[in-house]
């Protein structure tokens, strides 16, 4: 048997079993997964829905946290601040280096805070999606036809 003839029972095969009647037991392990496949969807769903209920219901706990976090923030720093200074006029014995060093601190503080304000109001204008709508709409006016007449 040469391959000319094993392409055409391969083919008379396909046929055949395209013109069979279906299997019954094909169509049952069908619709069986069909089940398993309908019961999956649900049961993912199920679950986002109940995540998505139990991350709403933890809104006000992290809210709360967040708003006792501030003051402890806060704490946290002036102490650390005044335990530089502390350290550093037990070093020296100069009262005037201590209280130098805390207001240091807090200038460099607000400094970096002044910084980090302004370079994130600039983000808020959307920089880039602004020069890439100019950029399109300069093309835009560069390549289309009324702006030659307009350019003369």
């Amino acid at each position: 048997m040469d391959a000319h003839d094993r392409e055409k029972e391969a083919v008379s095969e396909a046929s055949s079993a395209a013109n069979s009647p279906p299997n019954p037991d094909n169509f049952k392990d069908m619709l069986a997964l069909g089940e398993q496949v309908v019961r999956l969807v649900n049961d993912i769903a199920d679950l986002v829905r109940m995540e998505t209920m139990l991350a709403i219901q933890s809104i006000p706990r992290l809210l709360m946290l967040w708003f006792l976090m501030m003051p402890i923030l806060l704490l946290t720093w002036c102490s650390f601040s005044a335990w530089i200074a502390w350290m550093l006029y037990a070093a020296t014995q100069l009262p005037g280096a201590g209280f130098f060093a805390f207001f240091l601190q807090q200038l460099l503080l607000l400094f970096v805070c002044r910084w980090l304000y302004t370079k994130y109001r600039q983000r808020m204008t959307l920089p880039y999606t602004r020069e890439h709508i100019d950029k399109f709409l300069r093309g835009f006016n560069n390549g289309s036809p009324g702006s030659s007449e307009t350019k003369k």
